[in-house]
Order: structure tokens, then C-alpha cells, then sequence
């Protein structure tokens, strides 16, 4: 496997294909296999991606993006390599209730309810009844925590561009990338949604190209995305970068709190305290940076 001379690496986010009984939340693992027309899709895959340079391969530890990966992976006798940090974001509550309702997706809908909340910055919105994805914190952090797995799989190797293709879910895909990008576009997903009922069909495809806490958005389901987003996406990044480090920080303590250790419990305070103090400091200067570029540095 290569490695960019910059650090940076593609990642290329793959939606599985459509699977058993779809037509209610399903994110319980393992879940379903592929249907007939899913494995078709997999198939399809063959074709689509096997000149893209891929140098690894990733799933998630449900069966349909494994089955995806499957026919891929065996075209570049390439093994998949399994990571749970990629599953689903747990439905909670909303687990087995349908989909659609008549010709609207009002129960996608519900389930995304609280993801749609994280991707603003509002992280601490429950996602009701569930204790795998509780908040958008502890979805970051878990998948977030694969990709830097990843990322850490490139480092040391030899140079080049680094494409890995990462075999993930629908709503995991679409509320990390939102989540994570330095010009994530609402607008075109907002359209896809409208338009499909989906954040992102079938095999379809996320491509980010990046590190961990930097990465840029290249593509949205074939559709290219503007390296530069313009004034208010970059002031609305450096807002949400604001409002999130108390969030991640609190939960972090809260978390150690729950272990008892008084170690454990110290480490995180002085973590917390480090991240709101970046975040804080930073906040201003890339505001100020973000109105200078944007005006062509003429103030």
C-alpha cells in the first residue's frame, strides 16, 4: 500500500447493496445477507472500481457491506479487513418501524432525526433509546476511531497516492462525512434526499480525501463537490468546530466518571480543558483568516 508525501489519503466511502428486508430500520448486526439484485450491485462494483487504485479494503461487521465488498475484493486479491466502528448508527426507539409511510420517508426520517442534529454541531441530541450510538459524540468518536485505524495502516509505507475503499452504511456515511469535512455541501445531500428518499443509494459512493481532523470532501454519489466552499461554509466549519470540543470534552469526563478511576478521571479533565482551550483560541483566527481569504486578502 502507498502513501500520499503529504500525509493525505483517499478514502472511498461504499454504501452495501440492497439487502434482506429493507423496508423497516433495520441496524441490528450482523443483519441482513444481500438480495439477488444487491449481489448484482456488489458484482457491478467489479467494473466501477477495480481501476480506481485501491490499495485496501474495509467493511463494517454487518453481513451485507462484507457481502458487498466480497466480489471486489476477491478481482484485487485483496482481504477485507473488518471494523465494527463502521457499523450502521443504531436506530434505538426507532428499530423495525418502516421506512416508508405510503409514498414518504417518514420513518428514515425519525431515525435520522438526531444524526441530521450532529452534523449542525448539536452532538449532544439523543438518539433515542439507543446505548451503541447514544449522541453524536459517541458515534464520532467510534467511527471516527476506525478511520484512524486506517489512516494508521498507511503511515510508514511507500510513497504514492493512497485510495482505500471503506464499505459502510447509508446513514453512517452521509452523518460522519457531514460531520467531519472542512466544506461538507447540505445542499446537494438535502437534494439527493428529495429527490431519492436516500442520503445515498445503493453502492453508492462518499470520497474524502484527507487526515484525521482534515479532511475535504471530493464527491457526493459521482457528483463533485467545490474544494472551496465559500464564506459561510467555512464560518459555519469553524462555528461548529467551536461548539463541539465543550460537547466531546464533557462526554470524555463523563465517561471517566463512570469508571471510578481517579486517573482515568484526571486524564480526561485535563484533556477537556486542552480541547476548549484550542478550540477557543482557534476560533477567532480562523474566522479572521476565513473573511481575509474570501475577500482576496484585501483587509
Amino acid at each position: 500500500m502507498a502513501r500520499a508525501d503529504d500525509g493525505s489519503i483517499v478514502l472511498d466511502f461504499v454504501r452495501h447493496g440492497e439487502s434482506g428486508d429493507m423496508s423497516v430500520v433495520n441496524t441490528m448486526v450482523p443483519g441482513p445477507d444481500l438480495t439477488d439484485t444487491g449481489e448484482q450491485q456488489a458484482q457491478a462494483l467489479v467494473n466501477a472500481m477495480s481501476g480506481n487504485g485501491i490499495d485496501d479494503i474495509y467493511a463494517s461487521t454487518m453481513i451485507r457491506s462484507q457481502e458487498t465488498a466480497a466480489p471486489l475484493a476477491e478481482a484485487l486479491h485483496l482481504p477485507i479487513n473488518v471494523l465494527s466502528g463502521l457499523n450502521e448508527i443504531d436506530a434505538g426507539i426507532f428499530e423495525g418501524i418502516p421506512v416508508n409511510v405510503g409514498d414518504l420517508p417518514l420513518g428514515g426520517a425519525l431515525y435520522l432525526l438526531a444524526p441530521l442534529a450532529w452534523t449542525l454541531g448539536l452532538d449532544f441530541v439523543p438518539q433515542l433509546g439507543s446505548t451503541v450510538d447514544p449522541n453524536g459524540v459517541a458515534f464520532d468518536e467510534s467511527f471516527s476511531g476506525a478511520v484512524q485505524s486506517i489512516y494508521d495502516g498507511t503511515v510508514g509505507t511507500e510513497a504514492g497516492t493512497v485510495t482505500d475503499a471503506v464499505f459502510s452504511h447509508e446513514g453512517a456515511i452521509a452523518i460522519w462525512t457531514l460531520m467531519n469535512v472542512n466544506n461538507p455541501d447540505f445542499a446537494l445531500v438535502l437534494q439527493e434526499f428529495l429527490n431519492t428518499g436516500e442520503l445515498l443509494p445503493y453502492t453508492g459512493q462518499v470520497v474524502v480525501d484527507g487526515s484525521p481532523g482534515d479532511w475535504t470532501l471530493v464527491s457526493w454519489d459521482g457528483t463533485p463537490v467545490p474544494q472551496d466552499p465559500g464564506l459561510p461554509t467555512e464560518l459555519f466549519v469553524d462555528f461548529r468546530d467551536l461548539i463541539t470540543a465543550p460537547q466531546f470534552a464533557s462526554y470524555d469526563i463523563y465517561e471517566a466518571l463512570l469508571t471510578g478511576n481517579s486517573a482515568t478521571i484526571e486524564t480526561a479533565i485535563q484533556a477537556g480543558v486542552s480541547q476548549i482551550d484550542t478550540a477557543l483560541t482557534q476560533f477567532p483566527i480562523a474566522v479572521f483568516d476565513d473573511i481575509v481569504s474570501a475577500f482576496g486578502g484585501a483587509i
